[in-house]
């Protein structure tokens, strides 16, 4: 009785678990994507320097490609050439900046939160222990407190 109570448990936290689990739409997303945000409909950008990444009228240089990295979680790269995702910033600061480096030498697989078909979705850099994507004025930001706000809005 004791062994199948426990059974029980394990079997009700493996369900738990398993609903928790973030919709990966990293996984069904490659492609060519302007990041809106919800609140303002303006869209990420990767812009210049290391507090580089802010928000700013979409346009051409505001796209992105989601690749999806087989495990859940994807790079957001620069579309306009060249092998530079949106990354950590190296500058310590709070709350974390973002900005656009060569993938690979910063933090830089994203998860995406949610259904990109199903708005809004949240961007989570790793699997969310290092802070979700948000806005702070014009700049782009990680916080805890981030949740859903970014439009993923499929281009092409």
């Amino acid at each position: 009785m004791r062994i199948r109570s426990i059974l029980s448990l394990a079997a009700a936290a493996v369900a738990v678990a398993a609903l928790a689990t973030p919709a990966q739409a990293a996984d069904a997303a490659d492609g060519a994507y302007f990041i809106r945000d919800v609140r303002t409909g303006a869209c990420l950008a990767g812009g210049e320097g290391p507090l580089g990444g802010h928000i700013e009228p979409c346009n051409p240089g505001t796209v992105w490609e989601v690749r999806n990295q087989g495990d859940g979680l994807a790079q957001i790269v620069e579309a306009r050439g060249g092998n530079r995702c949106l990354a950590l910033s190296p500058i310590r600061i709070y709350p974390p900046a973002v900005w656009v480096d060569e993938c690979g030498r910063q933090p830089d697989r994203w998860t995406i939160q949610g259904e990109a078909s199903q708005e809004p979705v949240a961007i989570a850099l790793g699997r969310g222990e290092l802070g979700n994507l948000t806005t702070e004025g014009h700049r782009a930001v990680l916080s805890p407190d981030g949740g859903p706000q970014w439009i993923m809005q499929r281009l092409g």
